[in-house]
């Protein structure tokens, strides 16, 4: 039986009637309060009892401080004597625990307790959250715009959709938190005019499914990024990985051992400062060098996307050597979407390459949404509109029978000339197929393409 555990801490700051609430809640339940850190709280096992708890702001107090400051004692020493110990704290988060039946409150001020709580927040949260709403914003915006360029595309990139989720849910969850503290603290100031002190909003319930829907968000990526051949995304990935968690470790770390120790507040400042920038920096340089040289090394290569014999290749149409040719596959995939491409022409880097042979280029579109199905082949359809506006050509209706599809369309120039490029509509796939220019698909052809692709 464990005699400790440990709990995220889904609570706002000043949410001083919810956290009090919980304490007790929990304290009934038979688990104590034991500590409180930056994002875990951290219970010990007791008897069952009815306990009252008391949130207090000393905002002079720091996270750097290795004990309390002579005044912080006093104040303890203070609320001691009524019968309020203290349970933990957090910086300039104090919690009490009384066991009297009915104690005596440690504020009875309701208007010096909001503006305890309003100097705790300006301090140590209000400023942190402004700053996260510029890169938020940006980085939805950058999101958005990239999702109305090239949105199937967008749709099959593991980190596109899972960017964008958390780009949102971060915007939503700090609106709430910003716009929720400063509704109640103009309440809780027109409360206090009359005695009152006005409880805090929780804003746990939608705190809690944000950062779920992140974390089975993550995780659907991270099965993503595994199952994807494609080397590139794997290191960057969990390097970058890695590398917040290294930094996060090493800065919090440096500030408990320094504190433990007994350091004084401003040293201890300045030495987690500068390992936060030691760290961030160095370990970003180490990131970036061994990308380069995994990248001159050719383990980035391109042309190893995708391993394995692509489903359709020039062979499969025409008596060919393949050893002419390159070929390149590349792919993305997430539970909306999957994207594939297959690129064969001729390999230019041989010392005789024979220019007279065909070359083929596809893009397979997997569509595991069937909501998502029209939207995809309307985007598809007009993908190159501004292209086609500019040299003249368009997408023409074509007979979908020799496919084995759905619906076909042939890309013309106005001119009527061929483009040897087709649009194709399967059941569960949208195939964007191109032929060399001077190679016009036989009936045959057509059929082999359907087998290969459409399904």
């Amino acid at each position: 039986m464990r005699d400790t555990k440990r709990e995220m801490i889904l609570f706002s700051l000043y949410d001083r009637t919810g956290l009090q609430k919980h304490f007790e809640k929990m304290a009934a339940e038979g688990w104590m309060l034991d500590d409180f850190g930056n994002c875990f709280l951290r219970y010990r096992r007791s008897e069952p009892r009815q306990v009252h708890f008391c949130v207090s702001y000393y905002c002079k107090a720091s996270a750097f401080d290795p004990y309390p400051t002579e005044e912080e004692q006093e104040f303890r020493d203070f609320c001691a004597h009524t019968g309020w110990e203290v349970a933990a704290s957090n910086g300039k988060l104090l919690v009490f625990y009384n066991e009297r039946e009915d104690p005596t409150p440690i504020e009875t001020d309701p208007a010096l307790e909001v503006d305890a709580i309003h100097k705790t927040m300006m301090r140590s949260t209000i400023l942190a959250y402004a700053v996260c709403l510029l890169p938020a914003l940006l980085g939805l915006w950058l999101s958005i715009g990239q999702l109305a360029n090239d949105p199937v595309g967008w749709l099959s990139l593991p980190s596109g959709s899972f960017s964008l989720l958390c780009w949102l849910v971060l915007l939503l969850l700090l609106g709430v938190e910003l716009g929720g503290y400063f509704l109640w603290r103009r309440r809780a100031l027109k409360a206090a005019e009359q005695g009152v002190f006005y409880p805090t909003p929780n804003h746990f319930p939608l705190q809690a499914v944000g950062l779920g829907v992140v974390a089975i968000a993550l995780v659907g990526y991270l099965i993503d990024v595994i199952l994807q051949t494609n080397p590139l995304m794997r290191l960057i990935t969990f390097v970058m990985l890695g590398w917040a968690v290294l930094l996060y470790l090493g800065v919090n770390g440096t500030r408990v051992l320094l504190k433990r120790k007994g350091v004084s507040r401003g040293v201890n400042r300045a030495a987690t400062l500068a390992v936060d920038v030691v760290l961030a920096f160095g370990l970003l340089a180490v990131i970036v060098f061994f990308t380069i040289r995994a990248a001159g090394s050719g383990l980035l290569d391109d042309s190893v996307y995708l391993s394995g014999d692509p489903p359709l290749s020039v062979a499969d149409l025409a008596d060919v050597d393949m050893d002419g040719y390159f070929t390149r596959r590349s792919g993305d995939e997430t539970v909306l979407l999957g994207r594939y491409e297959v690129h064969q022409h001729v390999d230019w880097n041989r010392d005789d390459p024979d220019l007279t042979l065909p070359s083929l280029e596809y893009t397979v579109t997997e569509v595991k949404l069937p909501l998502l199905y029209g939207w995809c082949r309307d985007r598809l359809y007009h993908e190159d509109d501004k292209y086609g506006e500019e040299f003249g050509y368009r997408y023409e209706a074509a007979d979908p029978a020799p496919w084995g599809a759905k619906e076909a369309w042939e890309r013309v120039y106005d001119d009527g000339g061929r483009t040897n490029r087709f649009l194709l509509c399967y059941e569960r796939t949208i195939v964007v197929i191109g032929f060399g220019s001077d190679w016009t698909p036989t009936p045959e052809q057509r059929a082999i393409v359907g087998e290969k692709l459409g399904k």
